[in-house]
């Protein structure tokens, strides 16, 4: 029973990660409707930009 825990933990893991990592690329690529709510990005989430 234990091991079919951690392997479904590492695999909803490894998907959160890659859904946080397609999420930090979109909203590189996008911008905020209400100018005055869009945050500032990381320097490293600017990195994803497309140029």
């Amino acid at each position: 029973m234990k091991s079919k825990l951690a392997n479904f933990k590492m695999a909803s893991g490894a998907m959160f990660a890659a859904l946080a990592f397609l999420i930090a690329a979109v909203s590189a690529n996008s911008t905020c409707m209400w100018i005055s709510h869009q945050p500032e990005l990381p320097e490293d989430v600017k990195k994803l930009r497309k140029f």
